[in-house]
């Protein structure tokens, strides 16, 4: 046979996935079998916070040495600050030092943040490591840490370098729960009602329920926790599966993250990015107020439930119109040069406004107005509900 050069061979190939999101209570006990069934007996390289570290070190390390694991430990600073190339090369140097090989796993311990960095750590050494997802968060267990997004901040831009990578399996403990301050189980519950506004309003049903002890019964043995984060993490799961790799760029779980960047950057990563996706949940609510696409019965329940939830639906230092405008330059750039902000058309459904030249300097600063009005009627008892 003879080949021309203007020959065409296609390689059609297809990757499929799947892994398991498990639901404990006491993983690290040292009777319990998770780890040991899902890591197979293989070497481990452990990769932990220094939250973890203080708060669980003793017990983990029991956990495995009496389980007679092969592994290794490492731990990093997390934040924003830390999420970067030089932490990765840092993981990346010390599984050269332990010589792991093409069976190793790495299983990354601590919040959203953390997991990032160890996904994409495994997704570079020798071009594959598998790895595990143990998130400690609230934040964690319910969005961050269970999807396949991996990656760091890079030039002042969040997630900017990264990889779809997917674990082999992500386990979830409850108890770490328990020892969460308040400001971190706030903004655990921002992404679940944000989950909830988008596609489930049953959640947002059994988060008004339990309203009034949600933010203790995380630090407590309580049911309607657990049923509330498989629900949030069901809901998750469901609308990433179409979607894994972003192929279609209108992602509804996006609300609460076209603003949210601007404002955690604009603090100074000060404002955690649960705190600013509330903020973002606000504005997007308020906007969709604005162009009649939401009732005011529904706006005026999700400002209030926002709001009991100790999330603020205001903020003076970063609330400014012009920036705010500006950074949508961004988030187009992000999104394949269309907006694509989520905004709720009732609870429990949300559509798209796909041009950013429907959101207005002028649209931006009365819905400001509005939120800060009335938060500030709130937090001095005038609200008429």
């Amino acid at each position: 046979m003879v080949l021309k050069l203007n020959n065409k061979i296609t390689a059609n190939y297809k990757k499929e996935f799947s892994y398991d999101v498990y639901f404990e209570d006491d993983m690290f006990n040292i009777k319990n079998p998770l780890i040991k069934q899902v890591t197979n007996n293989r070497k481990l390289i452990i990769i932990m916070s220094k939250t973890v570290e203080r708060l669980y070190y003793d017990k983990i390390m029991n956990y495995f040495q009496f389980n007679n694991f092969d592994y290794s430990v490492l731990t990093i600073e997390t934040g924003e600050e830390n999420k970067t190339l030089q932490n990765i090369e840092n993981i990346v140097s010390f599984c050269n030092q332990k010589n792991a090989d093409r069976k190793t796993i790495l299983i990354g311990i601590g919040g959203g943040i953390l997991l990032d960095m160890v996904g994409f750590a495994a997704s570079m050494v020798r071009r594959k490591l598998d790895y595990i997802r143990i998130p400690t968060t609230l934040v964690g267990q319910i969005d961050a840490g269970i999807g396949i997004k991996t990656g760091v901040n890079f030039e002042k831009k969040k997630n900017y370098i990264g990889s779809f990578y997917p674990p082999i399996a992500c386990l979830n403990d409850i108890s770490f729960l328990y020892t969460l301050s308040e400001l971190n189980i706030i903004c655990g519950l921002a992404e679940i009602i944000k989950m909830g506004i988008i596609v489930d309003k049953s959640l947002i049903l059994l988060i008004e329920a339990n309203k009034e002890s949600l933010l203790k019964s995380y630090r407590t043995q309580g049911q309607e926790n657990v049923t509330i984060n498989i629900l949030a993490t069901i809901d998750m799961l469901d609308e990433l599966k179409p979607n894994f790799y972003e192929e279609n760029l209108e992602r509804l779980v996006d609300f609460g993250h076209t603003f949210s960047p601007y404002i955690e950057e604009k603090s100074n990563y000060e404002i955690p990015h649960g705190i600013a996706v509330g903020l973002d949940i606000a504005l997007s609510t308020e906007i969709s107020y604005l162009k009649k696409y939401l009732k005011k019965e529904d706006r005026e329940r999700i400002l209030k439930l926002l709001l009991e939830c100790k999330l603020d639906i205001y903020n003076t230092k970063t609330f400014n119109t012009v920036e705010l405008k500006k950074s949508l330059d961004r988030i187009e750039l992000h999104r394949g040069g269309d907006l694509n902000l989520v905004v709720p058309e009732k609870i429990g459904s949300a559509i798209f406004v796909k041009d950013k030249s429907e959101v207005t300097i002028e649209l931006l600063q009365t819905a400001i107005n509005n939120l800060k009005m009335y938060q500030e009627k709130y937090k001095l008892s005038e609200v008429n509900y």
